[in-house]
C-alpha cells in the first residue's frame, strides 16, 4: 500500500517541484516511561525513529516537587521500532541499567520512507549535538561522526554555512 505522503512527493517531483522534508512535522507518539522490557510491547513493528530522554528537575529543586523536565540523550533510527526499543533491555545492552532506573522516557515516530527517515535522523542528531555544545560550552560532547555533511540544494540561494545556535524544534518535540 502506498502512503499518501509518498504519492504527493512523487507528484511534486513529476512537476519539477522538489519536496523537502521538514523534521518539525514528524508525528511523534506521547512520551512513555521505560521501566522494563514490558513498557515497549505496544511499539509498532514499523520503521521509524525513537527518542530517549531522562527526567530531570529544575536547578535548585532538591525536593523534586517543582518543574519536571526531560533531557533528550539519544535519537535512534530503526527498521523495526518494537525490536529496536526491545533491544535496549537485553542483558548486555549498555544503557539497560540507566533505562531500568525508572527515570527514563521514550517516544517514537513511524517514518516508513527510508530517505525521509535518514533525513530526519540526521537533522535530529545535528540538533542534539548542537544543543549539547550550547548547553555545556564544550564542542564535540555528542559523537556525530555518522552525521552526513549537509550540502545546499542546487540552485539554492543559501550557499553560506549557517553559524550560531541550533534552531529549536517545535515545542511538541
Amino acid at each position: 500500500m502506498v502512503d499518501l505522503a509518498q504519492l504527493v512527493n512523487e507528484s511534486l517531483l513529476r512537476h519539477g517541484v522538489e519536496a523537502g522534508f521538514d523534521p518539525g512535522r514528524v508525528q511523534w507518539s506521547k512520551w512513555f516511561r521505560l521501566e522494563g522490557s514490558f513498557s515497549v510491547l505496544l511499539a509498532p513493528s514499523k520503521p521509524g525513529l525513537f527518542a530517549l530522554a531522562e527526567e530531570l528537575f529544575a536547578p535548585g529543586d532538591v525536593t523534586g516537587s517543582g518543574k519536571r523536565m526531560l533531557a533528550l540523550f539519544e535519537v535512534t533510527e530503526a527498521d523495526d521500532l518494537g525490536m529496536g526499543l526491545g533491544r535496549l533491555f537485553l542483558p548486555r545492552a549498555p544503557q539497560r541499567e540507566r533505562l531500568e532506573g525508572g527515570k527514563c522516557f521514550a517516544r517514537y515516530a513511524v517514518i516508513e520512507d527510508g530517505l525521509q527517515r535518514q533525513a530526519a535522523h540526521a537533522a535530529f542528531q545535528t540538533w542534539l549535538s548542537g544543543s549539547a555544545e550550547a548547553a555545556s560550552g564544550v564542542a564535540g560532547t555528542v559523537p556525530n561522526s555518522h552525521i552526513p555533511e549537509a550540502s545546499p540544494a542546487p540552485g539554492s540561494s543559501n550557499n553560506k554555512a549557517r553559524n550560531g545556535p541550533p534552531e529549536a524544534f517545535y515545542s511538541g518535540f
